[in-house]
């Protein structure tokens, strides 16, 4: 398998990408439900790593801003050919990283799980189209005033869709 994947290897491709970012804020409790929609734009750097004739891991960094929010994502998702065709289907998690200035109750850092769809134009241009679904809590513990039993949650759930370049 090693020799596989270091074969494979020789052929990276990086590229950019680019394209339409929206932004889910939700925070929620069992007192208070407020979500917010933000849309936007990004973009980022990526590799495209062969592991087999079908599996890919695709890592990249990219800058988004929605409605004078920032942020910072790092995905690092697998992706897979259908059947020798340009289409292909990714899943993998990601870091985002809140940018602007936030209140002290939430953690800039979140952890997410996404999945997508993609297809390639030719060698070098293709589409992506992915959704990631926040799994950690922004709001931190100890937040002053809360009432006893009342857990508070702060998810940024992301999506984005746009086109790329392979060099």
């Amino acid at each position: 398998m090693l020799f596989t994947i270091q074969t494979y290897a020789q052929k990276t491709d990086f590229g950019v990408t680019a394209g339409y970012l929206n932004i889910n804020a939700a925070a929620t409790s069992g007192i208070y439900d407020e979500s917010e929609n933000a849309s936007g734009f990004y973009v980022g750097f990526l590799a495209d790593i062969p592991l087999s004739e079908a599996f890919y891991l695709q890592p990249s960094v990219n800058y988004g801003n929605a409605e004078e929010a920032n942020l910072l994502s790092i995905p690092v998702v697998v992706k897979y050919y259908i059947a020798n065709s340009g289409f292909n289907v990714l899943a993998g998690p990601q870091a985002n990283i809140i940018l602007d200035e936030r209140p002290g109750s939430v953690k800039a850092l979140g952890i997410d799980l996404g999945f997508g769809a993609g297809y390639d134009i030719n060698e070098n241009f293709f589409l992506q189209a992915k959704y990631f679904l926040e799994l950690t809590n922004r709001f931190k513990d100890d937040i002053m005033g809360l009432p006893e039993g009342v857990e508070f949650e702060y998810n940024v759930n992301t999506l984005f869709i746009g086109v790329g370049y392979k060099f």
